[in-house]
């Protein structure tokens, strides 16, 4: 059994990551009815945790807090009520990932398959099941059909492409340099179009009369109503992120002539109106994507869980290359 001490990284107040986050020593009780223990072994830094310990997100939790909200680990003990056929098995973990062990609910956990390691399994709940929501809940695909997008760079953006090429769906890729472009068309990207002045009539060429019924915003500011202008008659743009921390610009005639859809998606909002059923089926695809080779993490750094603040540190400042991992057990 896990020791009655635990260390995890927390945040007292909120603030800068790097400065606020420190390591701390936590009581850990037996699991409850209905709880297993967790032993972490590996968490990545997400853009999502440091908007929450700046006081950013969508909502606050309690103080002091341990970040994290996604990471990987294995059972190591079960609570009253709970099959002991969980001990052993990895699980994914939607809060508190920055700890040696913890207890969790286990109708909240997801269950890795066999065959897919803790550092791939890591970075699987949050990036790749919201771009496969993005692409299934707000228009019907067709294949061939092409689907628009800034921020291709980010975890979000390469598995939207990833899916997109499995599914049949091509990608016109929106970015802020033209140098991502190489990387991104290895990747399976249909087109890349640097986001300026020009990004309209560059991405027109591309389409060459297509008309996008999807495209998928993470900026906002004008990028987002440079990606809106592509659209077709009663095409929706969804809204799942704010890199440029830019309002949304929507012009009328967007809504009156042409009666675009502007939609929002946050996967916590999904995952906590969904059934075990659907729930279920969105890992089945997301583990199946993964094990035929999608999803794999670019790993920025690694840090040990004791030298959390400098990993906050590094992801904040932006790792460029990836992702920045707590690696916490073996």
């Amino acid at each position: 059994m896990s020791p009655s001490v635990v260390q995890a990284a927390r945040y007292h107040r909120i603030g800068n990551p790097a400065e606020v986050v420190q390591l701390d020593r936590v009581p850990l009780a037996e699991p409850a009815a209905g709880e297993v223990r967790v032993q972490m072994l590996s968490a990545p830094i997400n853009p999502a945790d440091l908007n929450l310990i700046e006081g950013k997100y969508g909502e606050a939790r309690p103080l002091p807090d341990v970040p994290g909200n996604e990471g990987c680990g294995r059972v190591v003990a079960v609570g009253p009520g709970v099959d002991r056929s969980w001990i052993g098995r990895l699980v994914l973990v939607a809060d508190q990932a920055w700890r040696e062990s913890g207890n969790w609910p286990v109708a909240g956990l997801v269950a890795v398959p066999d065959g897919l390691s803790a550092d791939r399994a890591a970075v699987l709940r949050v990036n790749p099941p919201t771009a496969w929501l993005l692409l299934q809940e707000f228009a019907t695909l067709r294949p061939g059909d092409w689907v628009l997008q800034n921020a291709p760079t980010s975890a979000v953006g390469r598995a939207v492409i990833e899916i997109a090429r499995h599914r049949g769906w091509k990608t016109l890729n929106v970015v802020r340099w033209a140098a991502a472009a190489e990387e991104l068309r290895a990747l399976g990207a249909d087109a890349v179009v640097v986001d300026d002045e020009d990004m309209v009539s560059a991405a027109k060429e591309v389409l060459g009369g297509a008309v996008p019924r999807l495209a998928l915003n993470a900026v906002g500011g004008i990028s987002a109503t440079r990606l809106a202008g592509l659209l077709g008659p009663g095409g929706t743009l969804v809204t799942y992120g704010a890199m440029s921390k830019e309002a949304l610009k929507i012009p009328n005639g967007f809504l009156i002539f042409r009666d675009l859809v502007f939609r929002g998606f946050w996967l916590t909002r999904w995952l906590r109106a969904a059934s075990p059923a659907d729930r279920d089926a969105l890992f089945g695809d997301v583990f199946r994507l993964a094990a035929a080779g999608c999803f794999a993490p670019r790993v920025a750094a690694e840090f040990p869980l004791q030298r959390a603040a400098e990993a906050v540190a590094m992801a904040a400042a932006g790792a460029g290359t990836g992702k920045v991992l707590l690696r916490i057990g073996v």
